[in-house]
C-alpha cells in the first residue's frame, strides 16, 4: 500500500467517516427498539478500498462506540428491556463482518504474494516482472529517461548440484537474491528470471551507470560463501549481461538483448559482465565487455 492516501482514496475516507457520524447521531436520536447502528456496516465498503486493515479497526471502533451510545444516549434506554439484547445483537454482527473482512484480507495477501513472487527467494516472479517492465518501459518512451536491464545466471550451476546436492544449489540461488536486494536500490525492480538466472531493471540508469551496478553485484556474488556437508565451503561466480533501452523497442527485444550479452559473458570465459547494445530496434544486436 503506499504511504500517503490518493485524492479518491482521501475521498473514500472522508465519506465513510461521515457516514459513521450520521448514523451515530440517528442511532442516538431514535427509540432503542431500531438498531440502526447496524447500517454501519455500509461504511466499511467505503473504507476498504483505502486501506484493508482499516477497515477491521474501523468495525470495532465503530462496534464499542455505538454500544456505549446505545447504552446510554438513546432514548428510553433505562426503560427498555431490549436494549441490551439490541447491543449484545450489534457487538456480535459487527464483530463477525469484521472477522470475516480480516480472513478475506488475509488470504488475499497471501494470493497476491503466490501470483507475484518466488516462493525459494522472494523476489519478483517473472510473470510479474514483465507487467512491471511494461510500466517502466513506458514512462522511460514518454519522458526520456533510462532504462537498463541486468541479465544474471550462476556459472557452472549444474556442477554445483552435482558435487554438493540440490540443496547446496537452492543455498546459492536464495545467497544471490539476499545479495541483490543489499546491492539494488528500492527504486529497481528484482526477478527471478528462472531456475539459476535474475534478472535486474534499473531505472533512470544508463548503459554506463549498468555497467557498474553489474560490477558491483559480479564482486558481491564472488565473495559469498556457503558451507556445504558441514566444513566444505562453496563458492561460486555469475555472468552478467547488459542492456539499455532504446526508443520505440519492446521488453522483449530488451531482454533478448541482455541475454545475448549474458551468453558471450558464457563464452569469453565466465564471471564477466558483457555489454549488449543495438543501435536500431532493426539492427544487429552486438556485445562488448565492460571494464572492470
Amino acid at each position: 500500500m503506499p504511504s500517503k492516501l490518493k485524492p479518491t482514496q482521501l475521498g473514500f475516507l472522508v465519506a465513510a467517516i461521515a457516514y459513521c457520524v450520521g448514523v451515530f447521531f440517528l442511532d442516538i436520536s431514535t427509540p432503542s427498539t431500531y438498531n440502526e447502528s447496524l447500517l454501519l456496516v455500509l461504511a466499511f465498503a467505503l473504507i476498504y478500498p483505502v486501506r484493508r486493515t482499516w477497515a477491521t479497526i474501523l468495525i470495532f471502533a465503530c462496534t464499542i462506540i455505538a454500544a456505549i451510545m446505545t447504552a446510554f444516549f438513546e432514548p428510553g434506554a433505562d426503560s427498555d428491556a431490549g436494549t441490551w439484547v439490541n447491543i449484545w445483537i450489534l457487538i456480535v454482527a459487527e464483530c463477525g463482518i469484521a472477522f470475516m473482512t480480516w480472513r478475506v484480507t488475509t488470504v488475499e495477501n497471501a494470493l497476491y504474494q503466490l501470483s507475484t513472487t518466488d516462493p525459494l527467494t522472494g523476489a519478483y516472479n517473472r510473470r510479474h516482472f514483465m507487467v512491471l517492465m511494461d510500466r517502466e518501459r513506458k514512462i522511460s518512451e514518454r519522458y526520456g529517461t533510462g532504462l537498463s536491464l541486468l541479465l544474471l545466471d550462476i556459472d557452472h550451476f549444474k556442477k554445483i548440484n552435482d558435487t554438493y546436492g540440490h540443496p547446496t544449489g537452492d543455498e546459492a540461488i536464495k545467497a544471490i537474491a539476499e545479495t541483490c536486494h543489499r546491492q539494488v536500490r528500492s527504486t529497481d525492480t528484482f526477478c527471478r528470471y528462472g531456475g539459476e538466472e535474475f534478472v535486474v531493471a534499473l531505472p533512470n540508469t544508463d548503459e554506463a551507470g549498468a555497467a557498474i551496478a553489474a560490477e558491483y553485484l559480479r564482486k558481491a556474488v564472488s565473495k559469498i560463501e556457503l558451507i556445504a556437508d558441514g566444513n566444505r565451503t562453496v563458492q561460486f561466480t555469475v555472468s552478467i549481461g547488459v542492456a539499455s533501452f532504446v526508443r520505440k523497442s519492446t521488453i522483449e527485444q530488451l531482454i533478448e538483448c541482455a541475454d545475448q550479452a549474458l551468453y558471450a559473458a558464457k563464452l569469453g570465459g565466465r564471471n564477466q559482465v558483457q555489454i549488449g547494445r543495438y543501435d536500431s530496434i532493426d539492427s544487429a544486436l552486438s556485445t562488448k565487455k565492460a571494464e572492470a
